[in-house]
């Protein structure tokens, strides 16, 4: 008797980062994403060193996108045992290549610091080195779009366009059996329709079994009309006080679509011609992937960027900083200014060094354009938290604290059931992930109402028999 098809959750499980799916399918197994969990320091930390399985029985992983939440703990599989190969579109593998040094790098500085002030505490180590990562890189294979590869004997597999980030993909896999056929389509994240600068997200053939995220399943963002609108008023808010807008943002993606719409408000003269740096060296090179890979472009940005050089990202207005000496001098600046760093979730890297500086000032913002995490500093202060611990030290939040969700590149509410039902044949089985728990149990209900599917929202390590 064969052995089934099963799907075991391993990560992102009611909980909105570490994306960690195993499937295993006659001898072979591989995992589909391997990602970082972003928490308190401690809780991430072991979570992210600890695998349900022994790394080196793997046979291999595929990967959706080059989001350290679902990339980001590659290198930890490689560093114990793990020796197979990694498939991946080319332009996650750019931005892989930019992504995965920066994090070792950060985590190597974040441990530096921890250390210098452990007060008699255990010295900590990184989660991975600069090593893991260079041996994690040689695993690459990478695929285009729609280009079938066969990972696996009786297994085939394609990737579709996510609309959710540069290269970012969803994955048909294809299993054969003694005459009968099964698809699993494994979702990574989900795009929105109609943004700026990436193309709509696919639509692929409809699988037997979905895994589809929820991270907004709860919720409709706001259009994309009053979300400018609500920009132009915190920057104008922002510069009636002389104070500096601070912006966490993710290196890849939301830091080139909010510079695009910056760069058009300035040209239209709703917004100040304020200095806008983007302190995040990665966020530097993963432009220039951005600008390596047109063919993800949607139509119109595609046209602008062959006649205007750049334009739609607004790269003549942009000033990078390059050093940390730099980053710093900006803090010593009196005057109106932007300053867009990352982390998205304000985790590590030179955000923090800007979030120690503005929030103590009410003059200021802090303004966020993307989810955050529970457990992160990010969620802290978008909950209203008045003294937040920034490098160990505690600082009193005077500045103001906004958030804007429609820069979000996950799909919405509305948006995921009506990609859902797009899909034809529709799929008899539905698994919920990388949601908490509020917004992945109203998805579900919703699909349940809607669908004839037999919807699951999993518990982190549980496992399920697809196919026999």
């Amino acid at each position: 008797m064969p052995e089934p098809l099963r799907l075991a959750f391993l990560g992102a499980a009611r909980t909105v980062t570490g994306s960690r799916h195993r499937i295993t399918f006659g001898e072979s197994s591989w995992l589909y994403d391997c990602g970082l969990f972003q928490g308190h320091r401690d809780e991430a930390d072991a979570v992210n060193r600890t695998f349900q399985f022994d790394p080196a029985e793997l046979d291999g992983v595929v990967v959706s996108h080059a989001h350290l939440d679902h990339t980001g703990n590659l290198p930890t599989l490689v560093s114990q045992g793990f020796g197979g190969p990694i498939h991946i579109t080319a332009p996650s593998a750019d931005l892989s290549r930019v992504m995965l040094p920066d994090s070792a790098f950060l985590m190597e500085k974040d441990v530096e610091h921890v250390n210098r002030h452990r007060d008699g505490r255990a010295m900590r180590r990184p989660l991975y080195t600069m090593a893991d990562v260079t041996s994690t890189l040689e695993r690459f294979r990478t695929y285009g779009y729609d280009e079938a590869f066969s990972p696996f004997p009786g297994v085939r597999a394609s990737y579709h366009d996510a609309g959710h980030i540069l290269g970012s993909a969803m994955t048909t896999f294809e299993f054969e059996r003694n005459g009968r056929s099964f698809r699993l389509l494994m979702g990574g994240d989900l795009g929105r329709s109609q943004r700026s600068i990436l193309r709509d997200p696919d639509v692929p053939p409809g699988p037997d079994a979905l895994v589809i995220e929820s991270t907004y399943g709860d919720r409709v963002h706001t259009d994309d009309a009053t979300t400018e609108q609500q920009l132009v008023d915190v920057v104008h808010r922002t510069v009636a006080r002389n104070g500096r807008l601070v912006v966490p943002a993710f290196a890849v993606g939301r830091t080139q679509e909010l510079v695009a719409v910056l760069h058009r408000l300035i040209e239209q003269g709703r917004i100040p011609d304020l200095p806008l740096y983007v302190d995040s060296p990665m966020a530097r090179e993963a432009t220039a992937v951005f600008r390596r890979h047109p063919e993800c472009f949607d139509e119109e940005t595609r046209k602008m960027f062959e006649n205007d050089h750049g334009a739609p990202f607004g790269f003549h207005r942009l000033r990078y900083v390059a050093t940390p000496d730099e980053s710093r001098s900006l803090n010593d600046i009196t005057t109106p200014l932007i300053v867009i760093s990352a982390s998205g979730m304000a985790e590590g890297g030179r955000i923090l060094h800007h979030l120690q500086h503005a929030l103590g000032n009410d003059r200021n913002t802090v303004l966020f354009v993307g989810f955050q995490g529970q457990g992160t500093l990010g969620r802290r202060l978008r909950d209203g938290a008045e003294t937040v611990n920034v490098f160990g030290e505690p600082v009193r939040v005077r500045a103001e604290i906004a958030s804007l969700d429609g820069f979000s590149a996950h799909a919405d509410q509305h948006e995921l059931l009506a990609w859902v039902a797009r899909l034809d044949p529709q799929p008899k089985t539905v698994f919920i992930v990388h949601g908490e728990p509020e917004p992945a149990e109203t998805l579900a209900g919703l699909l349940r109402e809607r669908t004839a599917a037999t919807v699951h929202v999993p518990e982190k390590g549980q496992e399920f028999e697809l196919w026999n």
